[in-house]
């Protein structure tokens, strides 16, 4: 669609009403199950991963800069990508950075050379991360639309991206919003594997979908992609500590996991810390797969309450992967690997 004047904005909910968002999908990070999806061929708990571990642990990134929700300093996201590769080369684990190609056609790809030089994988956040509306001109990037805009999302992200870091195999979509024509999109794109579904329900009981990978089926098409399933409750401290009111749902999902743990809900970096190496054991002793996830930006954020987030939170997180990666207790992987040992075992 290539039209000079821009067009009514259209909203999450009247698009739903509107017939563009198609039959089948939506969004699952508020608790919600997506309509019409179910999950197939589920990877079967006590699987034995590389190294004879017990579980599989993914540290995945969501890199956005400002573009997305975040509201840290970009510059300062960026340059820190340098210190974190790093700890991941030190601690001899890789991770997924899920990018949005309009941060790299915008400041180039060199923030992002730390990644591939640590083993971890590049992956598309999308092209850009607006999904609330509509736009008119010549690129309109919405995952709850039609065929020709998850083409672009798909097509032209990964455009940019393969410039740079050639093989991307894998997509999340900006706040996790598809449809049917989202996975048409993946399918013909080649792609190896998508994130998009959260594992957890306790914002609402029952609808979570569990960490194990699966495939994906909306309406009545079974799709090839492996699906990775993601914490999208208790995810990165700074989303649900730094402001009590305006993610007060993802606030209170955190609190009831701490209360039906009998945890302490300690909101800050340290507190953070606490809950996600729970969630670690927790997978380890299920013998299961846990996708943690974290927006760097947000990490970026000077905030008397804390003083280096990357420090304090991330860090240590990374530490702890390593130290239960190389005692054989996990398997710290990237998404794309995780998705080829499933394609493999299933």
């Amino acid at each position: 669609m290539k039209n000079s004047a821009k067009k009514h904005e259209i909203s999450l909910v009247e698009a739903a009403n509107s017939g563009l968002a198609g039959k089948f999908g939506g969004f699952s990070f508020g608790g919600e199950h997506p309509i019409g999806v179910s999950a197939h061929n589920q990877f079967p708990p006590g699987v034995t991963f590389p190294n004879g571990a017990r579980a599989a642990l993914l540290l995945t990134f969501d890199v956005e800069g400002n573009y997305g929700n975040g509201l840290g300093n970009v510059q300062l996201e960026m340059d820190n990508y340098r210190r974190i590769c790093a700890s991941f080369k030190q601690n001899g684990i890789p991770a997924t950075f899920n990018i949005v190609a309009k941060m790299v056609e915008d400041n180039g790809p060199d923030f992002a050379y730390p990644m591939v030089e640590a083993n971890c994988e590049i992956a598309s956040h999308g092209y850009y991360h607006d999904l609330y509306h509509r736009h008119g001109g010549n690129r309109i990037y919405a995952g709850q639309y039609g065929p020709e805009e998850n083409r672009s999302q798909v097509f032209e992200s990964l455009e940019i991206l393969n410039k740079y870091f050639p093989e991307v195999k894998g997509v999340r979509l900006p706040y996790g919003h598809f449809n049917e024509h989202s996975y048409d999109a993946f399918e013909a794109a080649g792609l190896l594997w998508s994130s998009n579904v959260g594992i957890d329900d306790f914002i609402k009981p029952g609808q979570g979908f569990g960490p194990a990978p699966f495939q994906m089926k909306l309406g009545d098409k079974l799709y090839p992609i492996v699906e990775i399933p993601l914490d999208s409750q208790t995810y990165d401290w700074s989303i649900w500590m730094a402001d009590a009111e305006a993610n007060k749902t993802f606030v209170d999902a955190v609190q009831a996991y701490c209360d039906m743990r009998g945890m302490e809900f300690v909101r800050t970096p340290a507190g953070g810390v606490k809950l996600w190496e729970e969630r670690m054991k927790e997978a380890i002793e299920k013998q299961s797969v846990f996708s943690l996830l974290c927006h760097p930006v947000n990490l970026a954020v000077n905030d008397p309450r804390w003083h280096d987030p990357v420090e304090e939170f991330l860090m240590p997180v990374i530490d702890l992967l390593g130290k239960y990666h190389h005692e054989g207790r996990a398997w710290v992987c990237t998404c794309r690997q995780l998705a080829e040992f499933y394609l493999q075992n299933i």
